[in-house]
């Protein structure tokens, strides 16, 4: 069985409650260092201050859209603009609405650079990880 090489590198993962510390777990087990906020104006802070190498958002956080917001003041600020965006929900199972990032008119108002709906397992979250941070090397 050929096991994937670890990835290194800091990742903020901007979560809540028991999501967050199963996301830390398993990102924290594929060799990554994690940093964890429970709000997108904590992530925000954290994003500037510690420059992680990838940002792991849950989009619906103190309000509906707060990752979105995370995604797209990350997105518009020169200095953070390099670091890549992941955001995950379960906002298909809740409402219904698919996120899809490959149309250009959804890249202009979603600010990431991937979308993850859950429920998601932490292989397949891994190898979306890998896919993304492998893409901004």
């Amino acid at each position: 069985m050929h096991t994937p090489e670890q990835i290194h590198g800091t990742i903020l993962v901007v979560d809540q409650g028991d999501q967050l510390a199963a996301e830390r777990a398993m990102l924290q087990g594929v060799g990554f260092t994690v940093l964890t906020a429970d709000s997108a104006e904590q992530g925000l802070a954290i994003t500037r201050e510690k420059r992680p190498d990838l940002v792991l958002s849950e989009v619906m956080l103190e309000k509906p859209d707060a990752g979105f917001v995370l995604g797209y003041r990350i997105k518009h600020d020169p200095e953070l603009a390099a670091i890549p965006v992941v955001l995950l929900s379960s906002v298909f199972t809740k409402t219904g609405y698919v996120f899809d990032l490959s149309s250009p008119e959804a890249r202009q108002w979603i600010k990431a650079d991937a979308y993850i709906e859950r429920p998601i397992t932490g292989e397949r979250l891994e190898a979306r990880l890998r896919q993304v941070m492998h893409k901004h090397e």
